[in-house]
Parts: C-alpha cells; structure tokens; sequence
C-alpha cells in the first residue's frame, strides 16, 4: 500500500467525531415565570433532571438556570436564537406572544428574500427570533435597513418585566423547531476557522458581517465584529451544548487541548453524564456532553450530589493555535 508524502494530512484520522445540536442553556431570573413562558407560550414541554428547567421543543431542547444576567443585551440583536416557524404559523404565533404582553415588532425581511423575520424575548431578555423560509404569512413585511431598505428594529422595545394572562384563548401553535443561532464575534474569520478547524464545519454564509458554519446539522451563525454580548467572564449562562458519543468526549477535549484551547474538567450534571466546559475565541461558553454511557471519571457537580463547580473564569483565552494566525 502506498505510503502518504511527507506533510499530507490523513483525512481519515483528522477528521473530527461527530457531534450534534442538543441544546440552549439560558440564563432565567425567576424559573418558575421563565417555565411558564416556554411551555404556556412557546408549547414545550418540561423534562426533569438538571438543576434547573429543562424544556423540550421538536429537535433540541432549552435548560434553564438562575442567573441574574447573562441575556441579550437591551439594544443588541446578538444573541438570538431562531426558531423555524411555517407560514401558516407565523401570524398566529406572533398574536400568541401578544395575547401574553410579550411585545413584538413589525415582520420584516431582506432585499431580494423571500424569508419572513421577527423578533422577541423571554422574560429575562434573551432574545429569540420567528424565521419563515417560506415566503408569504399573510403580514406585510418591512425591508430591513441593512439588507437594502429603510427599517431599524426596536430592540429595545422587546425588553418587558412579566408575562401577561390572556383575556381570550389565543390561537394554538404546532411545536417549534430550532434553525439556527446568531453568536457575537469579535473576529469572523476567526470564529469561522475555530469552527471548522476544531468541529470540521461547513460554511455556509461568509458575509463581512455575518459567517453561518453547519456543525453537528446545526447552523451557527457568527455576526461582526462586536465588542460586546458573549458570555460574562464569570457566568455559565448563556451556554450552548452538543451531544457527543461517550467514547469521543475525551478526544474531542485532547483536540481542543492539541488547539490552544482551556477547557474544564470532565464534569456530571446528573450523575449519570458527562460533560465539559470550553469557550469560542471570542468568550462564547460552550459545552459537550454525553447523556450516558461514559466509562471515566466525573467530577460530580452540586446536582449530582458532588461539589465541583466549572471555574468558568479559567476558560478564558487570548490566543489559541489558530490556522490563520
């Protein structure tokens, strides 16, 4: 068999283990009026385990935990995490949020899309957004001033202290689906190489403002360059966590470690888990974890009956083995 030249990479070997999308862990300043608004509102429907909330949607799932902090900033569009919203169902979700005093904004959309937006928040601020790929809802759609026309989203108008009861059953809504997520960036080439570098993402937008690379059939969408809106030096929310096979998650921590990239030690939420911590480039926190089945040790956390706390502080960086340093 022949032998590959000297300086060829073996695909095979490189070639990194798969991971896939499992969930957003979101900061909540009061648990219980936060539950609510994901089930109630939203149509999710409660899991046990963890610490906090734990709601499932169609195809990942949102964890909830108390952080007074953490959500998208008052004036800020990053981060926002976008649900797939059908055309039948885009008028009335949005008449949904408003029957619960969530506020909402006017539909728009881009230049030359056929695509349907809007934005709103939970009540602790983070921020989510309608996505229809679809076309026409019924509602007339506003041109976006970055994206060619005239119309400045309010984000600031999003912000509200408590939800609401209708006075009135509002309309029903099929259960919801994750699309994608836009994550701030101070760097967008090198978010884009950290992603497929480290996870062997594809990209599939690359903008001067806007990269979205596919990791795990998830699109991760980069916007920049910021100077704010990641995740507090101090905080473990917000956090975003791929499932991975418990036979990789020791490879995939050595090939951060092989990267120039901190990570925590290998934790358990549950007991009968495992995970570990790491940050992105720019400080987003972000977690792999394996629901069962992993055969090394766990440092058990509080919820688990332990005393390990990530020292999330420690997973900060300012430069790692970046390709395109």
């Amino acid at each position: 068999m022949a032998q590959p030249e000297v300086g060829q990479r073996d695909q095979a070997t490189d070639r990194p283990p798969p991971v896939t999308f499992s969930a957003l862990n979101l900061p909540a300043r009061d648990l219980a009026t936060s539950t609510r608004f994901y089930t109630e509102v939203l149509g999710g429907r409660v899991e046990s385990g963890g610490p906090g909330a734990r709601i499932q949607f169609a195809n990942f799932a949102i964890s909830l935990g108390e952080q007074d902090g953490g959500a998208t900033g008052a004036d800020s569009e990053h981060p926002h995490y976008a649900f797939t919203v059908p055309a039948d169902n885009f008028a009335a979700l949005r008449e949904r949020l408003q029957a619960f005093g969530v506020p909402t904004h006017d539909p728009w959309t881009r230049a030359g899309s056929a695509c349907s937006l809007m934005y709103f928040r939970d009540p602790s601020g983070n921020q989510f957004e309608m996505y229809c790929p679809e076309g026409d809802t019924g509602i007339p759609l506003r041109i976006g001033h970055r994206a060619g026309g005239d119309y400045v989203i309010p984000f600031r108008t999003l912000v509200y202290g408590d939800l609401g009861q209708p006075a009135n059953a509002p309309p029903a809504v099929s259960m919801l689906g994750f699309d994608h997520m836009t994550l701030p960036s101070k760097d967008l080439g090198e978010s884009k190489r950290f992603l497929t570098t480290v996870f062997g993402g594809i990209v599939t937008i690359d903008g001067p403002s806007h990269v979205t690379v596919m990791v795990g059939g998830a699109a991760i969408g980069n916007g920049g360059p910021l100077d704010s809106g990641w995740t507090a030096l101090d905080a473990h929310y917000p956090r975003y966590t791929f499932e991975v096979a418990p036979e990789h998650l020791v490879t995939l921590k050595e090939r951060l470690g092989n990267q120039g990239v901190p990570t925590s030690d290998v934790g358990a939420h549950t007991g009968a888990d495992a995970f570990f911590y790491f940050r992105d480039p720019t400080g987003n926190l972000w977690e792999l974890s394996c629901t069962q089945g992993f055969t090394g040790a766990t440092r058990r956390t509080r919820a688990a009956g332990g005393n390990y706390t990530v020292d999330v502080r420690a997973l900060m960086y300012e430069h790692w083995r970046d390709p395109g340093a």
